[in-house]
């Protein structure tokens, strides 16, 4: 028995570290890009079990839910690729040192992609609650910025408004902390 335990121990553990293991074995564009394609499922897994959890989502509901809250989703993803293009060229004009006509239009044409964004769940409201109902639409809505705040916090090292140092500073002139993806990448 105790032989039998000490096998199947033994071979758990040479199952699961190479799993453990799950970050590029070197720096070559395909393993950089599998290791990102990999952290997004494992957030998307994470988001949708969050949202059923805090939704508390019958089967019935998860069925007429997760659709709409996909096709939302997807909206949401390429709105997002609009506003950093908007960005991108905002911070080209300003850079440039653009007439303020210039600078305005790139600034009026950022502000207009992140209010889209913003309308894009709000336009989706109306179907959330006849499929939840108005109280866990609104749970909806809460559950999301949580599970925002939980993803910056993990970025930021667990300290609140994510305050990671980047190279012993904080980031400026455009740079990136983590893996964020940017106008170029959408």
């Amino acid at each position: 028995m105790k032989k039998t335990f000490i096998v199947a121990l033994a071979l758990l553990v040479w199952v699961a570290l190479p799993a453990q293991n799950n970050r590029p074995q070197g720096l070559t564009k395909e393993n950089i890009e599998k290791f990102k394609d990999s952290a997004k499922e494992r957030i998307r897994s994470e988001h949708i079990a969050y949202l059923t959890a805090e939704l508390e989502l019958s089967p019935e509901e998860a069925q007429a839910f997760w659709p709409v809250y996909n096709q939302a989703a997807d909206k949401q993803r390429a709105q997002h690729c609009e506003v950093s293009v908007a960005k991108k060229a905002l911070k080209a004009a300003v850079k440039e040192g653009k007439s303020d006509s210039e600078i305005r239009e790139a600034l009026n044409a950022y502000n207009k992609a992140k209010a889209a964004q913003h309308d894009i769940m709000a336009e989706y409201q109306k179907d959330f609650e006849k499929i939840l109902g108005v109280a866990k639409t609104a749970k909806l809505y809460l559950a999301e910025d949580s599970f925002r705040t939980r993803q910056i916090n993990k970025l930021g090292g667990g300290k609140s408004g994510g305050n990671r140092q980047y190279n012993g500073q904080r980031p400026h002139n455009g740079q990136r902390q983590g893996g964020a993806k940017g106008p170029d990448n959408c």
